[in-house]
């Protein structure tokens, strides 16, 4: 009788895997405890939704890496999760938001509580970040010392409102920091620099393991730009090997459809991000 399959991934059982590997993944989580520190930043993620994807892509204790950490989001799910984390962050405002929600929140029943609701019973939030430019931080990790990077980069170029600037919150590049990559100048530019990071991942990262990005597509100028596959490719040039794509879509913070354009042409609502997911190998 041949023995039981060894799970070389992660912990989770064959159903818990299966669904996972659905292509679509909408979710439903409101606003957590944290959301009210986290949403000074335009491109922050629930933990909960980071939580899940840390929980396909690692086993518990091991290491998780965000280069691109913003407000914690990544850092907050690894610890839901039960993984070490470290994040490098650009920008000081986001990263002293983090270390905020640090000193204030423990996890408490699988939730962020704050520290004097929970009478110091709670779990401590210990992921660590760095401030500074994430590819000089990449440079001072060892080779293969990182079991999962999950991270949310940038969208490139001329990220902000068109026509609508109250729709939602543009918050998220770093004016003056020359080392922010949301600052690129041009498309080709952004792809090139994310190349030049997307290599550092390559070396620091376990053999077999996976990178998994969050990107976003773009409108602009009368044109959709598949921002996710042109990442993707670009990853792929590096090495990377380019293993699927789950469209995510959190249905209780999804913002309100705009009339983009109506009764002229059509122009999409962007309501969802595409994860993508690749391998070291």
């Amino acid at each position: 009788m041949p023995g039981k399959l060894q799970n070389r991934l992660n912990d989770l059982d064959g159903r818990e895997w299966l669904y996972w590997t659905d292509t679509l993944y909408i979710t439903a989580y409101p606003p957590d405890a944290t959301h009210p520190l986290r949403k000074k930043h335009g491109a922050m993620k629930p933990p909960e939704v980071m939580a899940e994807i840390i929980r396909f892509f690692t086993k518990r204790g091991e290491l998780v890496l965000d280069p691109f950490a913003g407000v914690g989001g990544t850092l907050l799910g690894a610890a839901l999760a039960g993984r070490a984390s470290l994040g490098f962050e650009l920008d000081p405002r986001w990263v002293d938001i983090y270390r905020t929600i640090q000193r204030d929140f423990v996890i408490a029943g699988g939730v962020f509580r704050r520290r004097e609701e929970t009478a110091s019973t709670g779990t401590e939030i210990d992921g660590e970040m760095r401030q500074g430019d994430c590819l000089e931080l990449l440079r001072q990790l060892e080779g293969e010392s990182v079991a999962a990077v999950i991270t949310d980069p940038p969208y490139g170029i001329n990220h902000g409102a068109r026509g609508f600037p109250g729709e939602t919150n543009f918050n998220m590049t770093s004016p003056r920091r020359s080392g922010d990559l949301g600052q690129a100048p041009d498309l080709e530019s952004f792809l090139a620099r994310l190349q030049d990071i997307g290599r550092e991942i390559h070396r620091v990262l376990w053999p077999g393991r996976y990178l998994v990005m969050l990107v976003g597509d773009r409108y602009q100028e009368g044109e959709y730009v598949p921002l996710g596959f042109l990442v993707a490719e670009a990853m792929r040039q590096v090495g990377f090997k380019f293993k699927g794509v789950k469209i995510w879509s959190n249905k209780a913070t999804r913002r309100p459809l705009k009339p983009y354009a109506v009764k002229s042409v059509f122009v999409p609502n962007i309501t969802h991000q595409n994860i993508l997911i690749l391998r070291k190998e």
